[in-house]
This record gives structure tokens, C-alpha cells and sequence, in this order.
């Protein structure tokens, strides 16, 4: 792998997208996997400090909805949860996004946002490389501009960085 490979590079297109592209060194469907399989999911995807990540549903297909809660140890939790648009397996899953801040009050029941954030993942095989492409489209300037701003994006560095042990781990 060349110097600057595994580095998550951040573009910023047009009003409402943010592309995040960062190559990883192991096989496509391994990647993809990773990025799919609740088992593989939870050694990797960190979240809040001291909270442990739960996937309470995962039906991975067109229409299919999700819900992962990171819970805390005091009892907390918040969640993230959606539906998935398309699943082309090992190359392409989209996805809306929601957040619920407190799982105390959430309802599953509730119509999902119109507003929701809709990601894009491609997994494009490079030789014994993979290239992650994951488009972000925030329903307006305001809100990608908020989530910049937090701190979300960056936070894909340690998770990236707990996916390349993972991998090195599976590999």
C-alpha cells in the first residue's frame, strides 16, 4: 500500500454532500462484509466513550430497516436507525440515516423523518486493495454544516483505524 493510502480524505460537494474515500488492504467482500454483518459490525464501528454498540434489528435488504444503539453502562443509550434503499452485494448499500438522542422516548413505530440523511457506500475492488467510497447528503447546508462542526466525520478516523486491525485480524 503506498504512503497516504489509508488516510480518510473528505470532499465537500455542493451544498449538502460530504464524500469520505479511503482505501483499505484487504479483499472487497471482506469490506463489505465488515460494513454489514452485525458480528463484524460490533468489533468495529466505535462509538460515544464507554458506550458498546447494539444492533437491535438489521433486516439487510432494499426496504429493509435498521436500528444500532450505543448503550452506556449508567443506562444511557442513543440510536441510530433507518432503511436501507439498496444493497448490492459485495459492491454498493444506501441507506437513510436518523438519530434518536434518547432511546428512553424513542418510538420505532414513528414514521421515519422526511428530512433523513441518506449515505452511500461503494466497495470497489483495486487490485488487493479496496477503495471505500461513502457519499453523505445532508437534507440541507445547515445541517451538514452542523455535523462538520461536531466533530461527526472526523470521528470515522479511529473506527477506520479499528476496521484495519479488524481486517489485518480476519485476513
Amino acid at each position: 500500500m503506498k504512503p497516504g493510502q489509508q488516510e480518510l480524505k473528505i470532499e465537500l460537494r455542493g451544498e449538502t454532500e460530504v464524500i469520505m474515500t479511503r482505501y483499505f488492504d484487504a479483499p472487497r467482500q471482506l469490506v463489505f462484509d465488515c460494513h454489514t454483518k452485525p458480528e463484524l459490525m460490533r468489533r468495529w464501528l466505535i462509538g460515544p466513550p464507554n458506550m458498546k454498540l447494539e444492533i437491535r434489528e438489521h433486516d439487510l435488504k432494499a426496504g429493509g430497516k435498521y436500528l444500532y444503539v450505543y448503550a452506556g453502562t449508567e443506562g444511557q443509550a442513543m440510536g441510530v436507525y433507518g432503511k436501507f434503499l439498496e444493497v448490492i452485494e459485495p459492491e454498493r448499500v444506501s441507506n437513510t440515516e436518523n438519530y434518536a438522542m434518547d432511546m428512553a422516548v424513542f418510538d420505532p413505530q414513528a414514521p421515519e423523518d422526511a428530512a433523513a440523511t441518506v449515505e452511500s457506500r461503494t466497495f470497489t475492488a483495486e487490485g488487493t486493495l479496496t477503495l471505500l467510497r461513502h457519499v453523505t447528503r445532508y437534507a440541507s447546508a445547515e445541517i451538514r454544516k452542523m455535523v462538520l462542526e461536531s466533530g461527526a466525520v472526523d470521528g470515522w478516523v479511529p473506527c477506520y483505524l479499528e476496521l484495519d486491525k479488524l481486517l489485518k485480524d480476519l485476513g
